[in-house]
């Protein structure tokens, strides 16, 4: 083989593996991406080899190598799916006349694969929206009904209650201390859970002198925090806050 035609055969190898175009499965069902594909050839082919023939090879091999690296990848991220496909064909892949290759792949997604994918992200943005506000509302119920009182008005308000088939007061304290273990958010702040947990703890003591105690106790942890302000607000609050043992009159 001269000069000449071995040059004339790479030149029509390198036309027939640059940029070939690939249809490949996604991880939807029915949504396919759309690929670009240009191979790098590591190993030098016979002399005698038929260009066109080789280049069939490189092409088998590489749209098999992508379809495995795509198989998995969701086309509503399309960026993770471009670097999954680009990462894999990098390695180095053995066609079947035993030639290595690595490759590069542009990946898109035809218009109408693009349009389903649109749909897709709509739905699950719609479907997000609705679990929010139901998980929302029904968290907001939760905390409402977090007090055995707060539980006997709901029920009372309800025009089907019989009035005959109230809880007692046990069990509406029971039901109670549940709905306040109803999990938040883990969207919340965490202040916010803070909060709630807070607010339970103090549920647990229902008589005042009671709260009066765990108010001055948190006062003074502000102070050794070195807070004295909000230690001062907790201490103001307990001033204006009624104390039962002051109310009984002496002897």
């Amino acid at each position: 083989m001269t000069h000449t035609t071995r040059r004339a055969h790479r030149r029509a190898l390198r036309r027939g593996v640059t940029d070939f175009p690939a249809l490949l499965r996604s991880s939807r069902p029915g949504i396919h991406f759309t690929a670009l594909i240009t191979a790098t050839v590591l190993t030098e082919p016979d002399s005698a080899h038929d260009p066109d023939l080789t280049a069939n090879h490189i092409r088998q091999a590489l749209r098999s190598a992508a379809a495995e690296a795509l198989r998995e990848q969701d086309p509503t991220d399309l960026p993770a799916a471009r670097d999954a496909c680009n990462r894999h064909l990098s390695t180095p892949h053995t066609t079947a006349n035993g030639i290595k290759v690595t490759a590069a792949v542009r990946l898109t997604l035809a218009p109408d694969d693009q349009a389903a994918v649109n749909e897709l992200l709509t739905a699950a943005r719609t479907q997000g929206i609705n679990d929010t506000l139901e998980s929302q509302r029904t968290q907001a119920l939760a905390e409402r009904l977090a007090h055995p009182a707060a539980l006997l008005a709901w029920l009372l308000s309800s025009s089907t209650t019989n009035l005959a088939g109230l809880p007692d007061d046990k069990a509406l304290a029971d039901i109670a201390q549940r709905l306040a273990r109803y999990p938040h958010s883990d969207g919340e702040p965490f202040e916010v859970q803070v909060l709630a947990v807070v607010r339970d703890f103090f549920g647990q003591f229902p008589r005042q002198e009671q709260k009066r105690m765990l108010m001055q106790l948190l006062a003074d942890a502000m102070r050794g925090a070195r807070q004295p302000a909000h230690a001062d607000k907790i201490e103001e609050l307990l001033k204006n806050t009624p104390n039962p043992a002051s109310t009984f009159p002496g002897p």
